[in-house]
């Protein structure tokens, strides 16, 4: 990603950014009556006080996974990354997986 020289990699920092609390996006109605199963992968930029400053979709399996998943991050809150103790804004990699059993 470009973001600049302000957002560090994940191979950069000492602690990658964490969710606070587990991201939980909403099962699209549709996917689930239908029995759809999915996954979604996106690089979020996660800024020094643990607020989401965007995200990136890496892979999707359906496009409505991807957009339950964007607000789902809309609402999250993370740990920021840290690196020499510090703060600072980072891009971390999540992976949300949609399974009828959840």
């Amino acid at each position: 990603e470009d973001a600049g020289p302000s957002y560090y990699q994940e191979h950069e920092v000492d602690v990658p950014a964490r969710p606070v609390d587990p991201l939980q996006p909403v099962y699209p109605p549709r996917l689930r009556a239908l029995g759809i199963e999915g996954e979604v992968e996106a690089r979020v930029a996660v800024l020094s006080d643990g607020s989401v400053g965007g995200s990136r979709l890496v892979e999707s399996t359906r496009d409505e996974f991807t957009v339950a998943v964007r607000e789902a991050l809309r609402e999250a809150r993370f740990h920021p990354a840290l690196r020499c103790g510090k703060p600072v804004s980072s891009w971390v990699t999540v992976r949300l997986r949609f399974r009828l059993e959840d």
